[in-house]
């Protein structure tokens, strides 16, 4: 959880400013990060693996949150970004990072994002598939430009994370480890292709260092055998990212509770540099750490609207007790993984910070679908807040700097919200909420001529 968070006379501060009293002076919800929290998040990595490995870049996965403002505070703290569309290459570009600076991942690039990352001279394209290993070629060749390559190979290691953000082992990304020979013969023989190094992953919020024990063991085994097949010496080797935050405290945490975490940046660290320092200690290391460096940057402010108390029935309708509701005016359109995931995100109520939070309360957002339920505590449906909560009461959601405002929708017409930061004591916006035009600024009425703009899926090759 964050470190930025402190209780004074039971009212909540982030970053040493009173999160009611903002939400007092600007509309909720909004989201509220914190500049400090960003750089300590991102010192702590870098210090934990540069002292066990001292050929350690990091390259902040801005997929977690690409805001401009948060990307250029990144930026100033001297490491690099990952990207995973074009897209996120551009607003890398705009942000400042050098080409150098930048890897592309991604498991469908189109040729026109392919084409953007050779002409860019990204560190690595960082390719999926043998299909997309020929398709870099081409456009490579078509260019006459070489292209700067690390192959993503899965290498099979089972993870206890949620389904959706396991990335091996059975799922979408990376090359089969049996097909890793055939590529490296491939990117090896091709006039095209400058090979830099390999890359794994294997999901994201990871509780267990084992996983990556394996994982890393396995890729030093891939890379051995294509070093020697080829007499080459590779430049890096990407472990990806994946390190948990801790969404849910207890002193022991059940395997399968993946919101639930003991584990350090030291720890992965020691994981990850213990075979590389025995094995390969020449290979620079590459992670892409994103929930880990934005989740604990933010909070999510938002208010109570309505409250209602239900009935409890039993199979034959009688009713055998009573559900005390509450709606907040921020739902899986603001905060998509809360249902997406059925995530789970700590919450207090910022005026009654400081009170025993036991009274049980179903919380909910504002959209039309049944789903629109914030997962409880523990194994219940209930959160827990104080007992007089009620409309009017400032709910905060905490650690919700990643995956919040990349996912955010206008489902139900409703704006997306605001986005500010606490920047040494002062705050000030960076994301500004939609407006009503917004929501239609991108419809067609009938009878109206479409705009001028490029169509979406061509994007330019050319920068400002």
């Amino acid at each position: 959880m964050t470190t930025s968070l402190e209780i004074r006379d039971d009212r909540l501060h982030f970053d040493g400013l009173d999160v009611a009293d903002l939400a007092r002076q600007v509309p909720t919800p909004f989201f509220l990060f914190s500049a400090r929290q960003i750089a300590a998040n991102i010192d702590a990595l870098r210090t934990a693996f540069t002292r066990r490995h001292t050929a350690t870049e990091i390259f902040y996965a801005s997929k977690a949150c690409s805001n401009m403002w948060f990307l250029n505070a990144v930026l100033r703290s001297g490491i690099n970004v990952e990207v995973n569309a074009g897209g996120e290459l551009i607003k890398a570009l705009r942000a400042a990072f050098a080409p150098r600076q930048i890897v592309f991942n991604g498991v469908a690039k189109t040729v026109a994002e392919i084409e953007l990352a050779v002409q860019t001279g990204v560190r690595a394209i960082i390719v999926d598939s043998l299909f997309e290993l020929e398709r870099v070629a081409d456009v490579a060749a078509r260019r006459q430009q070489r292209a700067n390559v690390a192959l993503r190979i899965d290498v099979d290691v089972p993870t206890l994370t949620h389904p959706g953000l396991a990335t091996t082992h059975g799922g979408k990304a990376g090359i089969d480890r049996d097909d890793a020979p055939a590529a490296f013969d491939l990117a090896v023989s091709s006039a095209w292709i400058d090979l830099r190094g390999m890359h794994m992953h294997i999901g994201s919020q990871i509780t267990s260092v084992e996983p990556y024990v394996r994982a890393v063991e396995t890729a030093l085994d891939i890379i051995d055998a294509a070093e020697q097949q080829h007499g080459i010496d590779l430049e890096h080797l990407n472990a990806g990212g994946g390190f948990a935050i801790v969404y849910r405290s207890a002193a022991v945490c059940q395997p399968a509770d993946y919101f639930c975490s003991t584990l350090a940046a030291d720890d992965y660290a020691e994981a990850i540099c213990a075979a590389l320092e025995r094995r390969n200690p020449r290979l620079t290391l590459f992670l892409e750490p994103g929930r880990s460096i934005a989740g604990t940057a933010a909070v999510l402010v938002t208010t109570v609207e309505n409250e209602k108390t239900k009935g409890v029935r039993d199979a034959s309708g009688k009713r055998v007790g009573d559900e005390r509701w509450l709606t907040v005016d921020a739902g899986f359109n603001t905060l998509l993984e809360h249902t997406n995931y059925r995530w789970y995100y700590p919450a207090v109520v910022a005026t009654r910070a400081g009170q025993p939070a036991t009274a049980p309360f179903r919380l909910a957002g504002p959209l039309c679908d049944g789903g629109d339920v914030f997962a409880g505590d523990g194994d219940t449906p209930f959160r827990h807040f104080p007992e007089g909560t009620s409309v009017g009461d400032i709910v905060v959601f905490i650690d919700t700097g990643a995956y919040s405002l990349e996912m955010m929708n206008p489902y139900n017409a409703r704006p997306r919200a605001a986005a500010y930061a606490v920047v040494d004591g002062d705050v000030r916006q960076i994301r500004e909420p939609d407006t009503f035009e917004d929501m239609v600024m991108h419809d067609v009425p009938p009878g109206a001529a479409a705009g001028s703009r490029d169509h979406p899926a061509s994007l330019r090759t050319e920068f400002p």
